[in-house]
């Protein structure tokens, strides 16, 4: 399955060639005769086949009409498989299957056994792309029988590993065995050690499966030498991670612990993050097993700040590809407008009076649409005064409640607090002056002990009245300290932040925080839950907040009937704010609350 995960990979390479790419490679090579500029094309053609499709077809074209102009069919073959090698990784399946077809049968014509062979192995994996087994695996079996018949070594050794990757994926494993067996020779012979090692990877793999743990260990520990030979340090991470979840289906997590920690001094100097988040997640499940909880917490805290980093770095990345995809569409579109620009030139006579009256009804749609635009514009306006207006007076009495909240506070701190503390101290003096602790009343130490508790309570209820952090440093920054805060071994408390780069207008921000504190509250006192995972995501125009318990649930029409746990206080704040509060809660399968806030 690593097979598949590499080419995807390849897939999602950088973009982005310049158009003018194959123009100026074309003008450059005019003087060069047709064969030699066929061969440079189809040379190109091949290095940007899965990272620029316009210009990887613009050159394989080329190729085609040197290849029938002198009758050379081997250059039209290759040319029509990389056709559809890059048609399949811009995921233009309809025209893949259309060119390996066409490669195949002019493959045929040349009698050229291995460059069919060659097209099958690639078929295969656009099978196994629409989930097409059984055409998966005739493809791979034609290429082995093609290949072997052009005595053709290589293209045979990645046949039959093809076919024991097939098996593997339906659990076939003495078959898969077999087959890698006999790829990794015909590599040896060839001297293809990187060949070697993925056959020896493989291999481990079905040999895991049917509990043949010694001799799996040994295979990954020769991949892995070899891996390190090469310097392939991404795959010998790979074979270094196989090895401890060998390690640990054996039931030996010291030794699966090392193996990781071995893999994450690859991975993190190589910046391999998605390897280096599942050892974090495989460390804290050892930890956890073996008891060692505080440990387990750390790594799973690791885990979730950089599995939480990889999700904004891939959403960054699908923008970003997109972007490619949409600039691609773009420049498609820019060569069929400009053929239409001919057709319009040439027929622009005979067409005259239609776009006469076409201008009419233009102008006619134009002048309604502008009406219609004017009017709507009226009503949004006066639409959107409406919201400010409501928005100010919800603003004003979130600000009024903070205000009153703030003035409590300080009351309690400079007021109670330091009357406390003096009461402290006076029975401090009292004790101290008695001389022998004997004659101190147990009464009088108790009384002691209560002002000491009490002043305690009453600067934890001024701190939670207003957080320095939600002052200072925002909503993110606030919800973290109150996480870090609340968090021990046997609550843990999970915390993902997305798209939270700046911070919210200070209002929101204050609703949310309180609605928080209060969920955070009931969960801690009523739901005697052993984990919490709260989710802040900001969208373009909109927040969402999400906590989810594995606690004991709780009926929600019962709580909203008796206005239980605060719900209605809950619900009164969010809709200051036009958002919406949805309880999800079933007895004995904990609960689950979203806040969706617009912007």
């Amino acid at each position: 399955m690593r097979a598949v995960a590499c080419i995807l990979l390849v897939c999602i390479a950088s973009h982005c060639v310049a158009q003018p790419l194959a123009d100026s490679l074309i003008k450059s090579c005019q003087t060069l005769h047709d064969t030699a500029k066929a061969r440079i094309f189809i040379e190109k053609a091949a290095s940007i086949q899965n990272k620029d499709y316009l210009n990887c077809i613009r050159l394989c074209d080329e190729a085609v009409a040197i290849g029938r102009n002198n009758q050379r069919l081997d250059f039209v073959a290759n040319a029509h498989l990389l056709k559809g090698l890059t048609s399949y990784f811009a995921g233009e399946y309809d025209a893949t299957l259309r060119y390996y077809l066409l490669a195949i049968n002019q493959f045929d014509t040349l009698n050229d056994q291995a460059g069919k062979a060659k097209v099958y192995n690639e078929l295969g994996f656009f099978y196994r792309k629409q989930k097409d087994d059984q055409a998966a695996l005739h493809s791979f079996e034609e290429a082995h029988r093609l290949a072997k018949l052009a005595a053709n070594d290589a293209v045979m050794a990645t046949a039959i590993n093809n076919q024991g990757v097939w098996a593997q994926d339906h659990a076939s494993h003495p078959v898969a065995l077999e087959l890698f067996a006999k790829a990794r020779a015909l590599y040896v012979k060839l001297h293809d050690s990187i060949g070697v090692s993925y056959t020896l990877d493989y291999a481990s793999v079905s040999l895991a499966a049917q509990k043949q743990f010694p001799q799996a260990m040994q295979f990954q520990m020769d991949a892995y030498d070899i891996r390190l030979r090469l310097k392939d340090t991404n795959a010998a991470a790979l074979s270094l991670f196989c090895l401890a979840e060998f390690s640990q289906l054996q039931g030996k997590a010291i030794q699966s612990e090392t193996y990781l920690k071995e893999c994450l001094s690859i991975t993190e100097r190589i910046h391999y993050k998605e390897l280096s988040a599942q050892c974090y997640l495989m460390l804290s499940a050892i930890f956890h097993q073996t008891g060692k909880h505080a440990e387990a917490y750390q790594y799973h805290v690791k885990y979730s700040t950089l599995n939480e980093e990889i999700f904004n770095e891939k959403r960054s990345q699908q923008i970003s590809e997109l972007q490619t995809q949409y600039e691609t569409e773009k420049r498609i579109q820019q060569v069929v407008l400009l053929t239409k620009e001919n057709e319009l030139k040439e027929n622009q006579q005979r067409n005259q009076r239609t776009i006469f009256f076409g201008v009419i009804i233009v102008l006619l749609i134009g002048t309604f649409a502008f009406y219609t635009f004017f009017k709507s514009k009226k009503q949004k306006e006066i639409d959107e005064a409406i919201i400010q207006e409501k928005e100010v007076r919800n603003k004003a009495i979130i600000e009024a409640e903070e205000k009153e909240r703030m003035r409590i506070a300080r009351d309690l701190h400079d007021g109670v607090a330091q009357t406390m503390t003096a009461a402290k101290m006076q029975l401090e003096h009292f004790i101290d002056q008695t001389g022998n602790t004997m004659h101190v009343s147990d009464s009088l130490k108790n009384a002691f002990e209560l002002i000491v508790d009490a002043a305690k309570e009453v600067r934890s209820i001024s701190h939670s009245m207003i957080p320095n952090a939600l002052l200072k440093s925002g909503l993110v920054a606030a919800v973290r300290d109150f996480v870090n805060r609340m968090g021990n071994e046997k609550l843990k408390i999970n915390l993902v932040v997305l798209g939270l780069n700046e911070r919210l207008p200070e209002a929101t921000e204050t609703v949310i925080f309180r609605v928080l504190q209060e969920l955070m509250n009931n969960i801690i006192k009523h739901a005697n839950a052993k984990e919490i995972t709260i989710q802040l995501i900001r969208e373009a125009d909109e927040f969402t907040m999400m906590v989810e318990d594995n606690g004991i649930g709780f009926d929600v029409q019962k709580m909203m009937d008796k206005q239980g746990m605060g719900l209605k206080n809950m619900s009164s704040r969010i809709e200051y704010l036009n958002g919406h509060i949805d309880f999800d809660s079933t007895l004995g399968r904990g609960s689950t609350v979203i806040v969706e806030i617009p912007l």
